[in-house]
This record gives C-alpha cells, sequence and structure tokens, in this order.
C-alpha cells in the first residue's frame, strides 16, 4: 500500500482567481489540515454539506503535472491514473505529491488506486472534493463468452515450451526476466 506524508497547510484563499497561469482554489472556511487530489481542468464546483467548493486549474498546471509523471516507474499504477488523481512526480522514486493539499505519498503498490489513496488520505483536498461525484468511464462486462479461444502458436500452450524458447537468448539485465515473459504468454523467435 502507498507510504503517506502529511504536510499541514493553514489555510486556503477565500476567493477564487486565476492569475498568470496558477491554478486557485476558493473555499468559504478556514482549514488547518488539508489533502487534495485533481483530475478536470475545466472549472468544477459542488455543494457540500451548504459549503461551496470549486477549483480552477490551469491547463499550464495540467500540463506540467502530466510532464512530471512522464518518467513514472510503475505499469501499475499507470502514470495516466496518477494524473486523474492529482499527482505530480518528485522525480525520486515513485513518490508523488499533491500540490493543492501537500500530501505526498510514495511505495506505491499495483493494488493501489490513486484517487482513492488519494481520497483516503485528504478527503478535504479541493483536487479530491472537485473529482466527479460519478465515475464518467463506464466499465463494461461481459459474463458470457460466446467465442471459443485458440491460441495463435498451440505448440507454445506449455509454459517448459516457452520457457526453452529463451535458452540462447541473449538477454540483458535491463530486460523483463524470462520468467515474468514466459507466465505472461511470451516466447522468444531470435527476432
Amino acid at each position: 500500500m502507498a507510504t503517506a506524508d502529511i504536510i499541514q497547510a493553514e489555510d486556503l484563499n477565500k476567493q477564487s482567481y486565476v492569475d498568470g497561469g496558477c491554478s486557485s482554489v476558493s473555499k468559504i472556511e478556514k482549514q488547518k489540515t488539508i489533502l487534495s487530489s485533481i483530475t478536470n481542468i475545466p472549472k468544477q464546483e459542488f455543494i457540500i454539506g451548504k459549503k461551496k467548493y470549486s477549483l480552477n486549474e490551469s491547463e499550464t498546471i495540467r500540463e506540467v503535472r502530466i510532464r512530471s509523471l512522464s518518467h513514472w516507474p510503475h505499469f501499475i499504477p499507470s502514470n495516466q491514473s496518477m494524473i486523474s488523481a492529482g499527482w505530480f512526480s518528485c522525480n525520486v522514486n515513485d513518490r508523488v505529491i499533491c500540490i493543492y493539499c501537500n500530501t505526498i505519498c510514495h511505495e506505491w503498490t499495483n493494488n493501489d488506486d490513486p484517487i482513492e489513496v488519494h481520497k483516503r488520505l485528504s478527503p478535504k483536498c479541493p483536487f479530491v472534493i472537485s473529482m466527479p461525484l460519478v465515475n464518467n468511464s463506464p466499465k463494461i462486462i461481459n459474463n458470457t463468452l460466446e467465442e471459443k479461444f485458440e491460441p495463435s502458436h498451440p505448440t507454445m500452450t506449455e509454459i517448459s515450451c516457452r520457457e526453452q524458447t529463451f535458452s540462447n537468448a541473449h538477454w540483458t539485465e535491463n530486460c523483463p526476466s524470462i520468467e515474468s515473459l514466459v507466465r505472461a504468454g511470451f516466447f522468444f523467435t531470435g527476432v
């Protein structure tokens, strides 16, 4: 599970503004501890418990977040999921920070969902609060398989057969391990 460090901020601006390409947050109330995550570029407003929250994130800030995660070291969670959750890379291993709540998180695992981690660590973060309440990406689930799946290379269905194809391959340290490739269904053709 991801590890978090929380930095406290004294309060947020009381009025919204965008100045010189910077993002702004408005909130009608002082906060001592803030935690955050942002996903959408356009201004979003939500009314939670009679309090109105809005976040204006400039395109420049979003582009910086995307660039900061361009060398993200993990396949899962992906850099796209980190971007959607509002995290910026600190360029130290897998350490990330939310600039809206100053929450720092690192040691990500395959089971971590960046949005859920951000929501759990900083539920009052302006970015987290301004996330859409409903997930916009529909999940398509098909419980019935009507197609019959046949392997493209029936001779390579056995793990031992796939593993033998790597016996004469010149493999470097920077490549994935032969075992992980074989378990994923790959075999070496020599090309």
